[in-house]
């Protein structure tokens, strides 16, 4: 009977993580099971048991998985995965199910953002119409390269009723303070994406390579802007300090980041986003996980530069401004 509880106090403690702090959970379970408020009271304190029909319904209805509410052993995590190759509605669907994670932080009382970022983080890439073409080009090509090897050719205009989708995407993620972890290779996966494109022949002139790189620069100099400022703002303020914006903190790590890694602390749990190739991501709530993550995340942070001190940003900076120019020059 104890451990019954004890299950069915796991499961409403993973149930009120998956509801805004505005909703009513014994409300929300009289709703869903057509039961009385009062007896959904008497479940949440364990002084009746949920049926299995009852543990089914409101599982299926509010995506809560058995490993959440079975074990907490950190021998085993259970991961969702998130695919462009398995959505039909392709990268609407992703940019759809991205938007409403953003959403959803506010609703959960966001308390924190980390993000390592091996590559840049995806909202940045969404900055100017080129360079997210560009990307968007790339992802698509990963999943739908001809049996006979070749690629179809850039064509930036192609993805224009994207843009607008991805843009407000963008603007969702400056509306949250984060903490964000570079180094000097994060900006490598883009760079060399620009460089196998040319060498395939997919650019069809060297002004859309021009444009690409100058938008990337571009999107550099906000980041940079921003950690100066020590807060988040819309590229289209153009640098204006408002001091009620989102907080922004930005440091260089000298050693390598395995993979872009996103950890969200809210309110009443923890998330673990982790890019698996292009959009594709794994997301878990399990705290021990994402307590260990955080802890390597502040050992990172204590060995990084802080680019908020002018001398550590303008170099590292001027780093990255370095590798774009000599490869424009030598394509």
């Amino acid at each position: 009977m104890d451990a019954e509880n004890n299950v069915q106090k796991r499961f409403f403690a993973e149930l009120k993580s998956k509801l805004p702090s505005n909703l009513s959970m014994a409300r929300v379970v009289a709703d869903e099971l057509s039961i009385s408020v009062d007896s959904a009271y008497r479940r949440i304190r364990g002084e009746s048991h949920l049926s299995l029909l009852e543990f089914d319904l409101l599982m299926t209805k509010y995506a809560i998985s058995t490993e959440a509410i079975l074990s907490r052993s950190f021998d085993s995590v259970h991961f969702d995965y998130h695919s462009l190759n398995n959505r039909d509605e392709g990268l609407p669907g992703i940019f759809n199910y991205l938007s409403k994670q953003l959403k959803s932080f506010s609703n959960f009382g966001l308390k924190e953002i980390v993000f390592l970022a091996s590559d840049l983080p995806v909202f940045y890439l969404f900055m100017y119409p080129h360079l997210a073409s560009f990307k968007m080009y790339c992802w698509r090509q990963m999943f739908h390269q001809l049996p006979s090897g070749k690629y179809p050719q850039f064509d930036p205009g192609s993805i224009d009723t994207l843009l607008d989708m991805s843009y407000k995407l963008l603007q969702a993620y400056l509306d949250h303070p984060s903490i964000e972890i570079w180094n000097t290779e994060t900006i490598h996966s883009t760079m060399n994406q620009v460089l196998f494109c040319h060498k395939k022949g997919m650019f069809e002139s060297k002004q859309d390579i021009g444009h690409i790189l100058d938008e990337l620069i571009k999107v550099l100099e906000h980041v940079e802007k921003q950690a100066e400022y020590g807060h988040k703002f819309d590229p289209a303020a153009k640098g204006s300090i408002e001091k009620d914006k989102p907080l922004f903190s930005l440091y260089q790590y000298e050693g390598p980041i395995p993979k872009n890694q996103v950890l969200v602390k809210l309110e009443h749990f923890e998330l673990t986003y982790i890019a698996h190739y292009g959009l594709n991501m794994l997301t878990t709530n399990n705290q021990e996980f994402y307590l260990e993550n955080r802890l390597y995340a502040g050992q990172l942070m204590a060995q990084a530069t802080d680019l908020a001190t002018p001398v550590g940003r303008k170099l590292y900076f001027n780093g990255l401004y370095h590798k774009i120019d000599a490869l424009k020059n030598n394509l």
